[in-house]
């Protein structure tokens, strides 16, 4: 169907305007402004001789043909078909079906406008464009906040699953041997600071200066040693503290920290028995305390500065 808009002003902007039977689009026929088409959604776009589309913006005759071929005419005499595959083609003449239906459209447009209409139906308030806008614009805000709270979600940190415990069986610790009781006559005892890596070895030990406290830990120490499970945590439950609180003490009295005096009693052992040869590096690193012979070897070089081979040599 054609609807001719007449919309009077001063410029005469609108002459004619036709329905897609396609897609219920709106074409637009202006007298400056070539075509315009308004889809249902509202979005408007515009053909122009400016754009190549055409010859002529004043366009004065609009329609489409039984096939949905949209048809127009503009001022200047040139006919032009349009579809969505082709675009604008020029014709030499409009189709006798097309001038015959815009004839008959004009005629009941003039009697239209002649015979006001009383009683005709009137377009239900729903069915209006910008009800229609406005329900899309409310349909896209309820998408735009459901993609936002989705995202949300995502990006909240997520809470770990629960790891199930395994039934792997507990072996029960060896009991730790208990420390000598200590002796209240003796001194204790007194190692001088390491000297300098050499490869002469000279005996080895570490002073402990005043405080009875660090007696205690060396007796500890000096007893269990050769254990290579003994540790400084090991020394820390004899005397019933932490390992931190351990450090402490010892620090508080000038004196070595525990794992240096363990390290030293089993280089100075391992020195010892390096120089009278009566035992091979295996079985020197299992008596002073090594869980292998090769963990020995890189710490008896570091301390000493020589491999065990090669010392005493």
């Amino acid at each position: 169907m054609i609807y001719f808009c007449n919309m009077v002003s001063e410029t005469q902007l609108v002459n004619t305007a036709v329905i897609s039977p396609a897609d219920s689009s709106m074409w637009i026929a202006t007298s400056a402004r070539g075509l315009v088409r308004v889809g249902r959604n509202g979005k408007s776009f515009t053909y122009s001789a400016e754009k190549g589309d055409f010859s002529c913006n004043n366009i004065v005759a609009l329609a489409f043909d039984s096939d949905g071929i949209l048809w127009m005419k503009d001022a200047e005499g040139g006919v032009f078909s349009y579809t969505s595959f082709l675009g604008f083609v020029k014709q030499s003449e409009l189709p006798q079906s097309v001038v015959a239906g815009l004839e008959e459209s004009v005629t009941k447009e003039e009697v239209a406008a002649d015979e006001p209409a009383q009683g005709a139906p009137q377009r239900p308030w729903y069915g209006s464009w910008w009800v229609l806008a406005l329900a899309f614009l409310f349909f896209a805000l309820f998408i735009w906040q459901l993609l936002k709270n989705r995202r949300d979600v995502s990006k909240s940190p997520a809470v770990p699953a629960p790891q199930p415990i395994a039934d792997k069986p507990v072996t029960p610790r060896p009991a730790k041997p208990l420390p000598p009781a200590e002796k209240p006559a003796e001194k204790p005892a007194e190692i001088s600071p390491r000297p300098a890596k050499t490869t002469e070895h000279s005996e080895t030990s570490l002073r402990i200066k005043d405080g009875e406290f660090a007696g205690k830990v060396l007796e500890i120490i000096k007893a269990n040693f050769t254990n290579p499970e003994f540790g400084v945590e090991d020394v820390a439950a004899a005397l019933g503290m932490s390992r931190v609180h351990l450090n402490r003490k010892l620090k508080a009295e000038n004196s070595p920290s525990p794992s240096d005096m363990i390290k030293s009693m089993r280089m100075d052992l391992a020195a010892g028995m390096l120089k009278e040869g009566s035992a091979s590096i295996s079985e020197i690193a299992s008596k002073c305390g090594f869980s292998s012979a090769s963990y020995f070897s890189s710490a008896f070089k570091e301390y000493f500065g020589v491999a065990p081979a090669a010392y005493g040599k």
